[in-house]
């Protein structure tokens, strides 16, 4: 999967510098050794960032992390990488279901089914806006694990993507195909539509179909 293998490249590049790290070795007061600071917290502000977002912040890996990679000296730097290494392992063996991966896709189950429950009471408007705020969430968690960036820098600060721009560059960098990129610019005009109270005629048959359609699409797409 090319998420996999764009993620298992990242963690290469930040065992990479721990590598790098321990090359800058020197031996200081009664034995002790030490490696360059500066390189030594560059090394950890990225693999906590890496573990952060693959695994989340309640995982093991990101918790040993923490709290071992903690001063610049050639036993935590080592600590740091056999963690990594173990991370790396597991990402490349059971990708499916990471911690922050899992957990996220619960979240979103549990917003499709209350959106199903709106859908069912006739109450379509409330269905849809609930279904665009799952695809919003899943396209960006999808773009971030493709490493994909999910804001537009304008004088200076950080503005979110919008829905439409992440899917764009989603499809550019093969995430999914034509089709499925298609189909997903059609359920953004639906929902905004529902979101902006503008609705054109709509069945409970057609919002059921789509409910299923963007229930496939989250089972298909993991990240």
């Amino acid at each position: 999967m090319k998420n996999r293998e764009d993620l298992t490249a990242k963690a290469q590049a930040v065992i990479a510098m721990g590598e790098k790290v321990l090359t800058t070795e020197s031996k200081g007061y009664q034995q002790q050794t030490f490696v360059n600071e500066q390189q030594f917290h560059d090394f950890r502000i990225s693999g906590l960032s890496f573990l952060s977002r693959v695994f989340g912040d309640n995982s093991q890996y990101y918790q040993h992390f923490k709290s071992e990679v903690t001063s610049p000296g050639t036993s935590r730097t080592k600590r740091g990488l056999g963690i990594l290494s173990a991370a790396t392992a597991e990402l490349q063996n059971n990708w499916v279901e990471t911690t922050r991966g899992s957990i996220t896709s619960e979240i979103l189950a549990e917003f499709m089914a209350m959106a199903e429950n709106h859908i069912e009471a006739g109450n379509l408007q409330s269905g849809l806006i609930l279904i665009g705020a799952v695809i919003e969430k899943h396209l960006r968690n999808l773009c971030l694990a493709g490493n994909i960036n999910t804001t537009n820098q304008q004088s200076g600060s950080a503005t979110p993507k919008k829905p439409l721009q992440l899917t764009g560059e989603a499809y550019k960098k093969k995430l999914y195909d034509r089709q499925q990129h298609k189909k997903i610019i059609t359920w953004l005009e639906i929902c905004g539509n529902a979101a902006l109270n503008t609705m054109n005629d709509i069945s409970i048959e057609q919002v059921q179909d789509m409910h299923a359609d963007v229930s496939r699409f989250l089972a298909d797409t993991p990240y």
